[in-house]
């Protein structure tokens, strides 16, 4: 089995924030969000278009950089329905690279042996962070699986407000999605998520709640 990542559509990043063009060191900022003091999650999800990958319940998304020079590491948080009627927690844990230009970055992730290789575009966030569109395109090269998605982001999981849907209707538009395509996340009862980070942080912030 082999695949290759999808190369279409050609989703161009974010170009600028804040009134200055996008750096990266404002990209990684974008996508660490709300993390910091009092608020261990980065954002979480609100909607997603990938039923396999966006549709768990309680997606936290927690991004933070690591010890090393550049470093960045992305730990989600979700829970998973069981069989027996239960739930559990789980996370993931992705090394996050930058790629050609501020706004793009290469993730990478091994689960159970196979590894995955995955693009993630900013396609759009405002000036004070309320929200954040993303776009990734990935392939499980042995596995043959090949994928890609889009997903709004709010620091709560909350829908963003009613002045802010056109602009976001525009950067699911410049990536391809339309709103039927984007399924809603149920964020009932998500208290508990164990938003502890799985590698030593450069800066860290709290303890976890």
């Amino acid at each position: 089995n082999t695949a290759s990542r999808p190369e279409l559509p050609n989703i161009q990043p974010l170009q600028t924030f804040r009134g200055k063009p996008l750096s990266w060191e404002a990209a990684e900022n974008i996508l660490i969000g709300q993390r910091g003091p009092g608020k261990n999650a980065s954002w979480m999800l609100v909607c997603g278009q990938n039923p396999a990958y966006d549709e768990f319940p309680c997606q936290y998304q927690m991004f933070y950089r690591g010890k090393a020079r550049n470093s960045l590491w992305y730990n989600p948080v979700f829970k998973l329905h069981k069989l027996d009627g239960g739930e559990v927690w789980r996370n993931s844990d992705y090394k996050v690279r930058r790629d050609d230009v501020p706004g793009r970055f290469k993730f990478s992730f091994c689960d159970n042996g196979v590894t995955s290789l995955e693009h993630w575009h900013i396609v759009d966030a405002p000036d004070d962070l309320s929200w954040v569109v993303l776009y990734y395109s990935g392939a499980a090269k042995t596995a043959g699986q090949a994928y890609l998605g889009g997903m709004l982001a709010t620091p709560d999981g909350a829908w963003p407000a009613d002045s802010d849907l056109p602009r976001i209707t525009r950067a699911l538009h410049r990536a391809g999605i339309p709103w039927h395509e984007m399924v809603q996340v149920c964020n009932d009862f998500c208290s508990g998520a164990p938003l502890v980070p799985l590698h030593p942080e450069r800066a860290p912030v709290i303890k976890p709640e």
